[in-house]
C-alpha cells in the first residue's frame, strides 16, 4: 500500500487520493441494484450499497459502495453495523445541498461523501488494538440531548409538524418477528414491526423497519430494556392509515442503548412492566393485586368494540371477571403447554437444542451460556351470565401459582397428573384477574391475558370483593 496516508475524516479534503480512513459502521442502509445495459458500463445488473461511517464523537461520513451485484453483496455480508473497518482509496466527493440523494441518507457532520468504486477502492477490516476506541462510539448519540422531543409533544402537534424531522428517545416495549413481503414491482423485502414509548403519552405508537440490517438487529431487542435514540425520524402523512405519523426513514439514524443518563430515565418511565423473562408478551402487566375495577364478559365485549383499532399502540386495560371456568387444555398431548425460551432474545429453543441458536444473540452464538425459561401456556375456557371468553391465556407466574407447581415440575407430570390439576377449577366460579390487549393492525385479535385465578369460597368470598365504587 505505497502511498497510502491515514486520515481522520475532519481532515479530508476533495479530491485527495490515496487515502486510508478508518472508522465503525453506525448505519446500513439496503442494496439497490440497476440496470447498466444503458449505462457506459453496459454489463448488466449494478449494485449501490450506503452505510454511514464514525472515527470520533463528532465526526461521521456517508460511504456509497458502487460495483457488480457480486462484488456489492459480499461486502454487505461481510461488514454489518458495529464492524470497524479501514475504507482506502475512496473518492472524496463535497456534498452538495441541491443533491437530491442527500434527501435519502443520513445528515452528517462531514461536508464531504466516500464513493468506492470497485477495482478503484477497498474496505477490509480494521484488526489493531486501537478497535475498542472507536466501538465505544456504537452507543454515543450523534445529537444532542437538548435536540430531543416527548412523543406526548409530537402528538399533540402532529399534524402542524408534518414533513418534519425529530429526534426522539424511546425504550422498547414490543417487537414483531420477522415479516418477508414482495413490492409492485417484484422486489423482495424484509420488514419488522416494533412499539415503544418514551413514558410521556398514554399508549406506545408503532414504528416499522423497513432497511434489512436492523430488521435483524432488532431481532435481539428486549422489550422495557433496549432504548433508542432516533436521530432524524420524519413525521409524514401515511396515505395507507390515512393519518399523520411518526417514521423511520432512509435519514433516520438508530443508536441503540445510547450512553446517556436520559436512557435509564426512559426504562424507569416503564418500571411499571413486567420483567418477567419468561413472559412473551410485551406490554404493561399490572399487579393482579392492585386491580378493583369489576366487569362482565358483555362489558368487556362492549369496551373491546367501542374503541377502534389503536394506530399507535394498544388499547390496554385489566379487570376481575368473576365467571366459571368451563374448560382447560391442562392435559392437551399435543405440544404448545411447555415452551422453552431463550431469556435475552423471546426466541423458541427448539427440542434438544441447549440455545436459541441465533447467531445475533449472545447465548445463540456461543458468546454467553444459553440462557433459558420455560413456561407453562395453557388455554382457558370462560363464561358468566353475559357472555364466554374463549382461549384466555394462563401462562408463566400466573400458571405456577394456579396449579402449585414449577414449569420444571408441571413438565415432570404424567397427562393424568396434569388433568387432576384442572378438577380445582373446571364448573367452579373463579375470581379472575385479567389483562386485555384490544385489536392492532397488526395483532387483529384481543389478548385475554390470565394474571391470577382462584375458585371463590365462603372464606375468600369477602377478601375478594373490591369497592364497588371502581366498578365499571
Amino acid at each position: 500500500m505505497s502511498g497510502i496516508c491515514k486520515q481522520v475524516l475532519r481532515s479530508l479534503k476533495a479530491g485527495a487520493v490515496n487515502s486510508l480512513v478508518i472508522g465503525i459502521i453506525i448505519n446500513s442502509l439496503n442494496v439497490r441494484t440497476f440496470d447498466a445495459t444503458r449505462t457506459r458500463f453496459n454489463n448488466g445488473e449494478r449494485a449501490v450499497w450506503t452505510f454511514t461511517l464514525r472515527d470520533s464523537e463528532e465526526d461521521f461520513i456517508n460511504v456509497t459502495v458502487w460495483g457488480t451485484v457480486e462484488f456489492v453483496k459480499k461486502l454487505v455480508t461481510t461488514f454489518h453495523i458495529g464492524t470497524v473497518v479501514e475504507v482506502i482509496n475512496a473518492k472524496i466527493i463535497a456534498r452538495q445541498a441541491e443533491d437530491r440523494d442527500e434527501m435519502f441518507v443520513p445528515l452528517v457532520s462531514i461536508p464531504f461523501k466516500l464513493i468506492v468504486n470497485e477495482g478503484i477502492a477497498l474496505i477490509q477490516k480494521h484488526d489493531a488494538p486501537t478497535q475498542h476506541t472507536y466501538e465505544k462510539l456504537l452507543t454515543i448519540p450523534t445529537r444532542s440531548v437538548k435536540s430531543l422531543q416527548t412523543l406526548k409533544f409530537l402528538l399533540q402537534q402532529i399534524d402542524n409538524l408534518c414533513d418534519q424531522y425529530v429526534d426522539i428517545l424511546i425504550v422498547i416495549t414490543f417487537v414483531s418477528g420477522e415479516r418477508n413481503i414482495v413490492t409492485r414491482d417484484g422486489r423482495k423485502l424484509k420488514c419488522r414491526n416494533f412499539e415503544a414509548t418514551d413514558g410521556s403519552s398514554d399508549s406506545p405508537i408503532v414504528f416499522i423497519l423497513w432497511e434489512t440490517e436492523w430488521v435483524e438487529r432488532a431481532a435481539s431487542w428486549q422489550p422495557k430494556y433496549t432504548v433508542l435514540f432516533l436521530s432524524d425520524a420524519r413525521i409524514i402523512f401515511d396515505k395507507f392509515k390515512k393519518k399523520t405519523v411518526i417514521s423511520i426513514v432512509r435519514r433516520t439514524l438508530i443508536m441503540e442503548n445510547p450512553n446517556i443518563p436520559e436512557a435509564e430515565l426512559v426504562r424507569k418511565a416503564v418500571d411499571h412492566y413486567s420483567r418477567d423473562i419468561v413472559s412473551t408478551d410485551s406490554f404493561a402487566v399490572p399487579n393482579p393485586d392492585t386491580i378493583v375495577t369489576v366487569m362482565t364478559i358483555e362489558e368487556i365485549s362492549e369496551r373491546l368494540n367501542q374503541g377502534t383499532i389503536v394506530e399507535e399502540g394498544r388499547l390496554q386495560f385489566a379487570t376481575i371477571l368473576k365467571a366459571i371456568v368451563t374448560d382447560m387444555n391442562v392435559d392437551n398431548t399435543t405440544s404448545g403447554l411447555i415452551s422453552t425460551r431463550c431469556a435475552l432474545c423471546k426466541r423458541p429453543v427448539i427440542e434438544n437444542r441447549d440455545s436459541c441458536m441465533n447467531l445475533d444473540c449472545p447465548c445463540g452464538n456461543g458468546t454467553r451460556a444459553p440462557f433459558n425459561a420455560t413456561t407453562i401456556n395453557v388455554k382457558v375456557n370462560l363464561k358468566d351470565d353475559t357472555g364466554y371468553l374463549i382461549g384466555c391465556r394462563l401462562s408463566g407466574e400466573g400458571a405456577e401459582c394456579a396449579f402449585s407447581c414449577t414449569a420444571a415440575e408441571f413438565q415432570a407430570m404424567t397427562v393424568a397428573e396434569r388433568a387432576d390439576l384442572k378438577w380445582k377449577y373446571i364448573l367452579e366460579k373463579c375470581d379472575v384477574r385479567l389483562h386485555i390487549l384490544g385489536p392492532t393492525p397488526l395483532f387483529p385479535r384481543a389478548l385475554y391475558n390470565i394474571l391470577s385465578i382462584q375458585p371463590i369460597t365462603e372464606g375468600n368470598m369477602e377478601q375478594n370483593e373490591p369497592d364497588e365504587s371502581h366498578n365499571i
